[in-house]
């Protein structure tokens, strides 16, 4: 038996999990990560979790990140929600302390591979996905082929402006989508409207699900930025399926229908009869790791 070690970096954790083919979970840990956390830290952090679940099955590694990145040489340029790291060399650094090869993508393209290959969008011949997480991303799938742009920082959707000079997105700019429908982007913007500050996106929710009215205005104005960002995708690659995964999908009985039935009023009439948009959420960001190295090895 052949087994993968899928590795997903988010903003404040990197989960790892041993996978078979099947995707079956054979092993899996984590480590924690945070806007403090520099390049040292977070290397030994992931060579602390190559050690502890390599197996004599293992074949291959493979790394999802934020971007913007750089695949062709396994460099991580830049992210927004790790603010300490720049340009690190993760690839090479795995490569000599371990003997398997090492595959590097961005983490919602990964998301992508995971749900095409173990998913809602199993055998979708044009699937989207949009990570709906601490910040948005995007990744699709093609005929089977992962899209990847040049270096691999291609699809950074939530990066696509809805307002300009909008509210300030962690990339630096202002009204990117991500900044409007995020669980940064939430957060962010309930401190500039109310001067409080809540302690994470299911606060954020919870005062959604109460009606409490700062909340509830802008939860439907995220909508409408990320109604505008599917109609955008829609339009310009026609998919078969928008899945949606990442943790703010949990509180998707407060927006899902809502978002489908904007979305729907902007695309063309003939979209509306055969492009599904759906949540996922059941695919870990590892298992999409663990995807990429089956792409390599088959």
């Amino acid at each position: 038996m052949k087994s993968y070690l899928g590795i997903d970096i988010g903003a404040g954790s990197i989960k790892a999990s041993l996978v078979d083919k099947s995707g079956n979970i054979l092993k899996q840990t984590s480590r924690t990560t945070g806007a403090e956390t520099n390049e040292k830290e977070f290397l030994d952090s992931i060579v602390d979790i190559v050690s502890e679940l390599e197996d004599p099955s293992l074949v291959a590694v493979g790394i999802g990140s934020p971007g913007p990145i750089d695949t062709e040489n396994g460099i991580l340029i830049q992210s927004a929600n790790l603010p300490l790291l720049a340009n690190v060399a993760l690839v090479a650094h795995l490569k000599k302390n371990f003997k398997f090869p090492v595959y590097y993508n961005n983490d919602a393209n990964l998301a992508a591979l995971g749900e095409y290959r173990f998913g809602l969008g199993k055998g979708s011949s044009n699937l989207m996905i949009l990570t709906l997480g601490t910040g948005l991303g995007g990744g699709w799938v093609y005929q089977g082929k992962l899209f990847n742009g040049y270096r691999g920082s291609g699809m950074e959707a939530g990066h696509v402006t809805y307002l300009p000079g909008g509210s300030l997105c962690g990339c630096g700019q202002r009204g990117c989508t991500e900044a409007y429908f995020s669980a940064s982007g939430f957060l962010h913007r309930y401190h500039e409207t109310t001067g409080n500050h809540l302690s994470s996106a299911e606060e954020f929710f919870e005062n959604v699900r109460k009606g409490e009215k700062v909340a509830v205005t802008l939860l439907n104005e995220g909508i409408d930025a990320l109604s505008q960002l599917c109609r955008t995708l829609i339009h310009t690659v026609n998919p078969e399926k928008i899945v949606f995964t990442g943790g703010l999908v949990k509180s998707w009985d407060l927006y899902g229908n809502i978002l489908k039935e904007k979305i729907h009023g902007l695309i063309f009439p003939i979209f509306r009869t055969y492009t599904q948009i759906l949540p996922g959420g059941n695919v870990a960001g590892a298992l999409g790791a663990a995807a990429l190295c089956m792409e390599n090895h088959e």
